[in-house]
């Protein structure tokens, strides 16, 4: 029975090396650019295949097979096997990056993962898996196999500093000259975002949301790259005319492709909670009590 075993694990040996051996290492980037169709940078990472013929010579074409799955370990994507490329290797180690093994290109996605990457290029952020399968040339035999994680990044966006929510502007000033300030993105990346100021009238008889999500804005421009204040000199009418009018501001943040920060809630378009401030003519405003301190009594 040992002899039996024996000969039967030496034939598979045989077998083996005459078909030769295909070996599959993936060097995935865990948080790779979010960007998919730019997978093929050097800094998401590499994919290598090596190829050792056997005594029959084995055959070097291969198809690959990717697989993208989500946390919940369901497949979000799968490559069009009628499309796969087919890739000759040569004897010993064969380089690929990153992008080869995605073959984004010829991807199927699924329901709402495909409308959003149509629409932003990206994925949500959450965490998902990466597998690469080798195929043999018809398509039908898995040769080799494996599988990474992946995160992609889920950012907060910019708070709001100045104006405040609420903050009434002097109109002498105001009509002149209105500072914006703003926190960073969270994570900050290597590539600085762009921050674009967004400023509402709210008319009489409006809510705030309805300004907000009606009107055109005053103001739509963008900072400097990274910068998170902007100057607006508005030029307004003379502070009699500006006075007792309120505003809703927000800030929305784009990535270097012009696209809005993914967020949990894709409507908000990358658009930070916005704030209201009002242009008050302050001299009309009534003024806080001055506490006079009675001297008399301290002598």
């Amino acid at each position: 029975m040992k002899i039996y075993v024996f000969v039967l694990l030496l034939l598979m040996m045989l077998g083996r090396n005459a078909t030769g051996q295909v070996s599959l290492s993936l060097a995935l980037n865990s948080r790779p650019q979010p960007w998919l169709a730019e997978w093929s940078n050097p800094v998401n990472g590499a994919m290598i295949i090596t190829f050792m013929p056997g005594a029959a010579g084995g055959d070097p074409l291969v198809r690959l097979r990717t697989t993208l799955l989500n946390e919940s370990q369901s497949a979000i994507a799968v490559t069009n096997m009628n499309n796969a490329r087919i890739y000759n290797l040569k004897q010993g180690t064969n380089y690929f990056n990153i992008g080869d093994a995605l073959q984004f290109q010829n991807l199927v996605f699924q329901g709402n993962v495909r409308a959003l990457l149509q629409r932003t290029g990206r994925l949500a952020a959450g965490q998902y898996q990466l597998m690469v399968e080798v195929m043999n040339n018809a398509g039908d035999v898995v040769i080799a196999r494996q599988t990474r994680p992946f995160f992609v990044t889920s950012y907060q966006l910019p708070v709001l500093l100045q104006p405040a929510n609420d903050a009434n502007l002097d109109a002498h000033i105001a009509q002149n000259v209105i500072i914006f300030r703003w926190t960073n993105l969270v994570p900050g990346g290597q590539e600085l975002p762009e921050y674009r100021v967004q400023v509402f009238e709210i008319k009489p008889g409006q809510t705030a949301m309805q300004a907000f999500r009606g009107n055109r804005p005053l103001l739509d421009e963008a900072a400097p790259r990274g910068a998170t204040q902007y100057i607006w000199r508005p030029m307004l009418p003379m502070p009699d005319s500006v006075a007792n009018r309120k505003f809703i501001w927000t800030v929305q943040t784009l990535d270097r492709e012009g696209n809005p920060i993914p967020t949990e809630d894709s409507a908000i378009e990358g658009r930070s909670e916005p704030a209201i401030f009002n242009i008050a003519d302050k001299r009309a405003l009534p003024q806080e009590p001055v506490l006079h301190q009675n001297l008399t009594n301290n002598k």
